[in-house]
């Protein structure tokens, strides 16, 4: 019993340390009316793993013995960023949309976010196309397909409401006639 009681306690103080995470929404993001210069001290967070691919064919011909000869080697460059990985606002292409970071080799390497009228206005991941359940982007200057899931991929923000109250109180003794 005192077992169990020491885990309980223990995995709500975990789940107390966590940030508490925010959709980030158009709304949110007209109301807070900030400076790119502000928007950079923002921490954003990405809601699912986002995983992009890029491919591209070695061909090699030849001939051999009488015999033409085709050797076709396809590599694979994979770029995965997991959920709730922190990202930073660079830049805003147009006052509306955010290019964000998760990488911090290169600024170079971000992706654009913009609001989504479908989902809430939501601030979704933007491609260049959508074709099915896959998008086109652009990272690090080279076109990436991403992996179906990518259009539902989301920024996060932690954001923590602080409700101020000032109460003025009187206790009424009564009255009598």
């Amino acid at each position: 019993m005192k077992t169990i009681f020491i885990l309980l306690v223990s995995l709500m103080f975990l789940a107390s340390c966590s940030p508490r995470l925010s959709v980030y929404t158009e709304e949110l993001h007209n109301a807070l009316n900030f400076s790119e210069a502000e928007y950079k001290q923002i921490q954003f967070y990405l809601n699912r793993e986002l995983v992009l691919e890029r491919a591209y064919d070695l061909e090699e011909a030849g001939i051999k013995d009488g015999k033409i000869t085709l050797s076709i080697e396809r590599d694979l460059q994979r770029i995965v960023i997991p959920a709730k990985t922190r990202g930073v606002a660079l830049f805003s292409p147009d006052g509306k949309k955010l290019a964000v970071s998760f990488d911090g080799a290169s600024d170079d390497r971000f992706l654009i976010f913009g609001p989504n009228p479908q989902k809430g206005n939501r601030y979704m991941l933007k491609a260049s196309q959508w074709q099915r359940n896959y998008g086109i982007v652009t990272y690090g200057g080279m076109k990436y397909r991403t992996l179906p899931g990518a259009e539902h991929s989301t920024l996060m923000v932690q954001l923590d409401a602080l409700n101020k109250q000032k109460v003025e109180s009187q206790t009424v003794r009564g009255r009598r006639p």
